[in-house]
């Protein structure tokens, strides 16, 4: 073996080795409505959520919640946040749900939660308010798991708020 194949016997697998893997992300992303953006209640706004669904990974449905502060914890509560439940979608992928039944709008719109939603509910305004737009995504990998695994996207939004004048 001349000094060159021993070379290339060596320091390509080396160099294969140190080569960056494609990496997938670590949650889908929210691409509509824009973070910052100011939605009015009752207002019909842009939705899409790319969701994580790669070769190697998989995704099947994922949750649209609105909620009204920042998320703290999930430890059992007797009032855990307040918000609004949008819906439960899915985006076409190949192998893990290419005929989805449930495919996502593309607007969703804004609850005015200064109408009273029902029963002994009550409403209540509020202006300027920064509000989270979050996605819970059920996906998989070729690595084992008991259960789906679950990613979480947020965006931040201003709801019922006007844009300062610049």
């Amino acid at each position: 073996m001349n000094l060159l194949q021993l070379v290339l016997y060596i320091f390509i697998p080396l160099l294969a080795a140190a080569t960056p893997a494609h990496a997938a992300s670590t949650s889908g992303e929210i691409i509509f409505p824009h973070k910052g953006a100011f939605i009015a209640p009752g207002a019909s706004f842009k939705f899409r959520y790319q969701g994580r669904a790669d070769y190697g990974v998989s995704s099947y449905n994922y949750t649209v919640w609105l909620f009204t502060s920042p998320l703290k914890s999930f430890t059992p509560s007797e009032m855990f946040e307040t918000g609004y439940y949008f819906g439960r979608y899915s985006e076409t992928n190949y192998p893990a749900n290419p005929y989805p039944s449930n495919p996502p709008p593309s607007h969703l719109k804004m609850p005015d939660f200064s109408q009273n939603p029902g029963g002994f509910g009550t409403g209540a305004s509020t202006s300027n308010a920064h509000f989270y737009l979050a996605v819970f995504e059920e996906y998989a990998t070729g690595v084992g798991s008991v259960g789906y695994r679950i990613s979480l996207a947020i965006n931040r939004i201003t709801y019922n708020g006007t844009r300062p004048r610049t």
